[in-house]
């Protein structure tokens, strides 16, 4: 009969071998068991039955030392993975959990978003639209079996965090370059109850009951402690009247590639000028980590809005960023053109006072090829305005003025350049000598150009009013008096 029954036994094993042999003496035999849980496990009672032949062991009777063994807990070979493998600031971005139980068994589990001040997330499940956004939250994991693979989708949202000194209105700089330098981090908790492969192999009986292992995974994404692309330059360089050439110098800060796929720049009171886009060519261009790319604009100003408007919004630059995958991020730069439009605000408030009259008259109105005409300017400063003054500089009120010609009609001498002391007098009378080196009717004459002495850029600009003769009649040679001898004379 049997000693130990069915309903009693921990475990029911078979013989590992198809055949078994007992032979008479010590026999041993191999039993395949697979523990499902860590502990000191000892054996207590044993019975083997053979055919008809039972074989009994009892620790209790014999008053031997027990036999005993120890389950150790072993690595789970389960995965979490978090993609992307960081956020961008101030961006609203799609985060996948992807979970592989690997070779465990998942009975049941928990997953748990936690997010660091300035984030927020919307739990998996549920409709982006309704705009459930949290700092913290938990979804159950649903069982699997090995390999089973498990993908949940939400949505982080990120913001910018205020410093410590913008709170308490210690400083008055708002601007999200002065926030707070604290890492943003999303950290995703796995929590599951599972067993090791085989489990499922093994007898109903010794399933029941038995505890489940436990293991937590935790893996984290964080924000860039800089926006996507930032601006490390900003220059403007004016090469003609009204017309204005903007340069914007792009530096990318994220760890993967991104290209721009579209670009648009905001300008007030200017304009950019038809087929002023120069970077066309850059359209869909890869940037790495670390490089800069440089955008170019041809602008002009806006028609009607040359005058300076009371609150007029900031120069800005709106990109839209592509990464590998095809997914587009809105980015708003702004632009550091401070100098430009004060220089411009200047020149709007000097346009009515900073006037010089200047009257350019000529000895005659006809002369030869290579022959010198005197040439004289009179020059009215009554509308010039006093130059800035810098801090600890102390400027003398003189202006810088400037003969120049195109040496296609005419050639220029004499004091084509100097200075005028305003503080003494506001009127001057310049005489210099321009040679004519073509032929024909001449309508263009020598200009003047007058500025402040004092090379600064936001000194305001001149306008020259200047009056000139109608035209001027060169002439070329028609006769040349000389005198010819012969040089020897043969007989």
């Amino acid at each position: 009969r049997e000693l130990v029954s069915s309903d009693d036994a921990f475990a029911v094993m078979k013989s590992a071998f198809d055949k078994t042999i007992i032979n008479p003496g010590d026999n041993e035999f191999e039993f395949s068991w697979a523990p499902m849980s860590t502990g000191v496990f000892t054996i207590s009672t044993v019975q083997m039955q053979w055919h008809h032949g039972c074989f009994h062991y009892d620790s209790a009777i014999l008053r031997k030392p027990l036999s005993a063994l120890e389950v150790l807990p072993s690595d789970p070979t389960q995965t979490i993975e978090l993609n992307p493998l960081f956020l961008i600031p101030s961006q609203v971005q799609q985060v996948r959990i992807t979970f592989n139980s690997g070779s465990d068994i998942i009975k049941e589990g928990t997953v748990e978003l936690v997010c660091s001040d300035g984030l927020q997330v919307i739990p998996p499940g549920t409709d982006p639209a309704d705009e459930k956004w949290v700092e913290t939250c938990s979804v159950d994991l649903p069982p699997c079996n090995e390999e089973g693979v498990v993908v949940l989708e939400t949505s982080v949202k990120s913001r910018v965090v205020r410093s410590l000194e913008q709170k308490l209105g210690l400083t008055v700089d708002d601007s999200p370059a002065a926030a707070s330098g604290a890492v943003q981090t999303m950290q995703a908790r796995v929590m599951t109850s599972y067993y090791h492969k085989g489990w499922e192999e093994s007898t109903v009986k010794s399933g029941e009951g038995m505890p489940c292992m436990m293991t937590t995974l935790e893996a984290m994404v964080t924000t860039l402690d800089k926006p996507a692309f930032t601006v490390d330059e900003c220059r403007s360089y004016a090469y003609s009247e009204g017309r204005f050439l903007i340069t914007v110098v792009l530096h990318c800060n994220t760890p993967v590639p991104f290209s721009i796929k579209e670009w648009n720049v905001d300008l007030p009171r200017l304009e950019v000028a038809s087929g002023g886009d120069m970077n066309q060519d850059l359209f869909g261009h890869a940037i790495s980590e670390g490089e800069q790319l440089t955008l170019a604009f041809n602008c002009s100003y806006a028609k009607g809005q040359e005058e300076v408007e009371k609150n007029e919004a900031e120069p800005v630059l709106r990109i839209v960023l592509q990464d590998e995958y095809g997914k587009t991020f809105n980015q708003v730069l702004p632009l550091d053109l401070y100098f430009f439009y004060d220089q411009m605000r200047r020149d709007a408030e000097y346009a009515v006072t900073n006037i010089v009259d200047a009257k350019l008259t000529c000895s005659d109105l006809e002369g030869i090829v290579g022959s010198p005409v005197t040439f004289s300017i009179t020059i009215d400063a009554s509308k010039v305005a006093k130059p800035p003054k810098r801090s600890g500089q102390e400027k003398k009120f003189q202006l810088l003025y400037k003969i120049i010609s195109e040496e296609t009609d005419w050639i220029v001498g004499g004091k084509v350049k100097g200075l005028l002391d305003c503080a003494k007098d506001k009127e001057f009378t310049l005489d210099f000598v321009s040679i004519p080196v073509r032929p024909g009717v001449l309508k263009q004459f020598p200009t003047l150009r007058v500025q402040y002495e004092s090379a600064q850029e936001d000194a305001p600009a001149m306008t020259v009013h200047l009056k000139q003769p109608d035209v001027f009649k060169s002439l070329s040679f028609v006769n040349h008096m000389a005198l010819a001898c012969p040089v020897g004379l043969e007989v």
